[in-house]
């Protein structure tokens, strides 16, 4: 009778624990598919295989407006695909990685766009200008020989920001909002990237006065360099899933509908 006994209270221990495995087996599980895997932050284009039937005519047509906007500003001779997709809501997350990937930081990466998308910068311009100026770090730090000091992200000058703080000059955000104003002011008063940039870097005065230096010459050809190199990365990273391998045939429908 104390065997029997014994046996059965064993026997419901091993139950219990069996029982226990399992739910807890059950729950990692359910974890496991409710909640996204962290750390991961990369593009997962969207394709037509994926989309509803509901969404899949707002999709076409969303891209459609995108394609007929680039069509027409390229006839007016002006155009940045970049700037034209990260406008675009299904395709801004896709413009975010990329510029994530080349500059290491996500946080610097998305204070570069915002900005630049506020004064209508073209994109590849304004993240060529940050790698020049600090390589995309944001508390880089150069002293000049006339005593003032350029910091941060567009190693903004301390002569021509005196109301900005040691922290604001360190602030991605805060660097992006008034360097690419600066450089908008540069190219209106310029006309062409090319004297902007030297603008930017000499100042106008020196620049209208055909008193720039060679070192700024060299400053801006490293900038348009790179400038190209990453015009090349996107076409073939982003630009190119998004015009011919999401949605084909609609940039020839685009281009018919501008020159209408």
């Amino acid at each position: 009778m104390k065997f029997e006994t014994e046996h059965n209270s064993f026997s419901s221990v091993c139950f219990f624990c069996a029982l226990m495995c399992v739910l807890l087996i059950s729950a990692v599980l359910l974890i496991n598919f409710m909640i996204p895997a962290s750390g991961k932050d990369e593009f997962e284009p969207v394709t037509i295989a994926d989309l509803s039937e509901e969404n899949e005519e707002e999709f076409s047509a969303a891209f459609q407006d995108y394609f007929a906007e680039v069509s027409l500003v390229k006839l007016n001779g002006n155009s940045d695909d970049g700037l034209s997709l990260y406008r675009q809501p299904l395709s801004r997350n896709a413009v975010e990685w990329f510029y994530t990937q080349i500059t290491g930081d996500k946080e610097v990466a998305l204070a570069i766009l915002s900005e630049a998308e506020k004064n209508d910068i073209p994109l590849a311009l304004a993240f060529a200008l940050a790698h020049t100026e600090s390589n995309y770090n944001t508390r880089a730090v150069n002293k000049n020989s006339n005593a003032t000091t350029d910091r941060g992200l567009f190693q903004l000058n301390s002569n021509s920001f005196p109301t900005l703080t040691e922290a604001d000059f360190f602030d991605p955000y805060v660097s992006s909002k008034y360097g690419m104003s600066h450089l908008k002011f540069c190219l209106r008063s310029a006309g062409n990237e090319v004297s902007a940039l030297a603008m930017y870097n000499a100042g106008t005065t020196r620049v209208r006065s055909n008193k720039t230096p060679q070192s700024t010459l060299n400053y801006v050809g490293k900038i348009m360099a790179y400038q190209k190199m990453l015009d090349q990365l996107f076409t073939e990273q982003v630009k190119v899933y998004f015009e011919t391998q999401l949605v084909p045939g609609l940039t020839t429908v685009a281009y018919a509908g501008a020159r209408q």
